[in-house]
């Protein structure tokens, strides 16, 4: 297992695992992605997030397979963590953030979450930030972790 800076080779990787988790956050698990959403999910958006200094990119690789990813855009937005389903429940997504976390100089992180998520970011210390809302079907928790000046 190693956790690595992710690069553009991964992009394929990325789209397909987090387009592939979608059921997740979707009102109606079997609603197509709304279009706004699946332009987010192209390779081609990958690939500009992977390239851009706004965004801090990292994989969790076991045997060589990448099992997870973690973006956060700057200053402390967790944009997405996502660990392949079959993954879930091992601490790799704990893993991915306090990795990401000790190398970002931030006090404070926003996150929005899927419901199913929520006791996930919970354990990390987020708290629920506002109400939960819904934009064309899916559907999600604002959070948000404040942490002491180290």
């Amino acid at each position: 297992m190693s956790i690595r800076t992710a690069n553009r080779s991964d992009a394929p990787r990325l789209r397909s695992l987090v387009s592939d988790l979608s059921k997740f956050y979707l009102r109606d698990p079997d609603a197509p992605i709304p279009t706004w959403l699946a332009s987010s999910h192209s390779e081609a958006e990958f690939l500009g997030r992977l390239s851009s200094n706004d965004y801090y990119n990292y994989v969790y690789e076991l045997d060589g397979e990448v099992v997870a990813y973690i973006s956060i855009k700057r200053p402390g937005h967790l944009y997405h963590l996502f660990v392949v389903e079959s993954h879930q429940g091992q601490g790799i997504a704990r893993l991915l953030w306090e990795h990401a976390a000790k190398l970002l100089d931030n006090c404070t992180y926003t996150v929005r979450s899927s419901l199913n998520a929520i006791p996930v970011y919970r354990r990390f210390g987020f708290v629920e930030s506002a109400s939960a809302g819904e934009k064309e079907g899916v559907l999600y928790q604002p959070m948000e972790l404040r942490q002491s000046v180290r």
